[in-house]
């Protein structure tokens, strides 16, 4: 079977990055492992991410896994994501494309 990437839709980015977890984790007051108590200081976390452009968020215990904020290539925009399917139709992969070849 071969691997395709199918385009599913578009991110819009205005923070020049971008946070892959669980949504309920991010400020939900019902939930104690959130990275912030609002919003405003949960983007300004999300801002200090390390000078590789990546950041590994961990749970209030130290292990990872509450998410990974990485980059956006240029910053600011709108973009591609794609998913691979398993053999069993189900999401395998998941991409976001911030540059191609061109640098677009």
């Amino acid at each position: 079977m071969e691997e395709k990437w199918e385009l599913v839709g578009h991110i819009g980015v205005d923070a020049g990055l971008c946070w892959i977890g669980d949504p309920c984790y991010c400020v939900t007051p019902d939930v104690d492992e959130h990275p912030a108590n609002t919003w405003d200081e949960f983007c300004n976390k999300l801002q200090k991410i390390e000078k590789r452009g990546v950041a590994q968020w961990n749970y209030k215990l130290g292990h990872r896994g509450l998410g990974v904020s990485v980059s956006t290539g240029y910053g600011d925009g709108v973009y591609p994501v794609y998913i691979k399917r398993g053999d069993e139709g189900r999401i395998a992969e998941v991409k976001v494309m911030f540059m191609n070849d061109e640098g677009d």
